[in-house]
């Protein structure tokens, strides 16, 4: 069954309070998107199971953004319908590292 608007909404407000108020969470987070040694495949294959192992839903799309020059960033997707509407639609978390000195 796929995921309503409410039930992907409701998971993005969970994961940016875990990220406000869990640490270690936090960290192995941040560790993952700013690593830069290793590919950018498997810090995916990282994200995806570290959010099913504090229990998030599997995210439909996970991309890290790397690049020299720019600010490390994570963008989470989520696909849902939207039973008012009765469309489909998808819902997007970013997480960007503060940018270093």
């Amino acid at each position: 069954m796929a995921a309503t608007a409410k039930q992907v909404l409701l998971q993005i407000a969970r994961l940016s309070r875990k990220l406000a108020c869990d640490v270690p969470f936090r960290k192995k987070f941040e560790d993952i998107i700013g690593d830069t040694q290793t590919s950018t495949q498997k810090r995916v294959v990282q994200m995806r199971a570290l959010l099913k192992s504090a229990g998030f839903r599997s995210p439909t799309q996970v991309r890290i953004f790397n690049d020299l020059g720019e600010t490390p960033r994570v963008v989470i997707s989520y696909d849902a319908s939207d039973l008012r509407l009765q469309t489909a639609i998808t819902t997007s978390f970013t997480f960007q590292l503060n940018p270093g000195p």
